[in-house]
């Protein structure tokens, strides 16, 4: 039945592969921070903070830190992000770039010790 094909035009976009349950999750997160931050403060922090939160929630989560829902607060960080930089629509320049890469780099080889040992047999 999963391969039936319908004499209908190609979506363009496929909201059949969400997964519904992780999207009521982010509902319910955003929900939440919409009660304890009223008045969408999100939209008045930048896409690189949002993007730099999400890389922490994902850190924890990699270092085996299950005391919060990291992977939800990672996805609403990125969504975030994704939004401010629709609106943001600019592009830093290679001073800016570098700025953000060496504050982050801590970050950076804290995710590329995970990815390193996941990758090269030594996954928990």
């Amino acid at each position: 039945m999963a391969d039936q094909k319908y004499p209908q035009s190609a979506e363009s976009n496929e909201y059949r592969y969400l997964d519904y349950l992780w999207l009521d999750e982010i509902a319910t997160g955003l929900t939440a921070g919409a009660e304890k931050h009223p008045g969408e403060t999100w939209r008045d922090i930048p896409a690189a903070e949002h993007a730099a939160r999400a890389l922490r929630h994902l850190s924890m989560w990699l270092a085996g830190d299950r005391s919060d829902s990291h992977i939800i607060n990672a996805s609403m960080r990125c969504m975030m992000a994704r939004a401010m930089e629709r609106e943001e629509n600019q592009n830093y320049d290679p001073e800016e770039s570098d700025a953000l890469r060496e504050e982050n780099k801590e970050l950076w080889a804290e995710l590329n010790k995970y990815r390193l040992r996941d990758f090269e047999g030594g996954a928990e």
